[in-house]
């Protein structure tokens, strides 16, 4: 068995917050990959200091990557 990267830790670690509640839906039902396979998440505002929208940047373990942009509520 493999040992867990740090971005699939800190999904586990943080399962009981919605925005991570809705990328790990993102990932494991509309991607349907496995949260093993992740290696890495950027989370990256289009503005540092009042974010509009937010973008996902998940990468796999096989070199792949995807990514989900998602607007900030009020």
């Amino acid at each position: 068995m493999s040992t867990p990267s740090q971005a699939q830790l800190w999904l586990e670690k943080n399962q009981e917050n919605p925005a991570i509640q809705f990328l790990s839906a993102w990932i494991t039902e509309t991607l349907q990959r496995p949260l093993e396979s992740i290696e890495n998440i950027e989370i990256v505002p289009d503005d540092p200091d009042t974010p509009a929208e937010i973008e996902f940047i998940v990468s796999f373990a096989d070199g792949s990557s995807a990514t989900q942009t998602v607007q900030v509520a009020d």
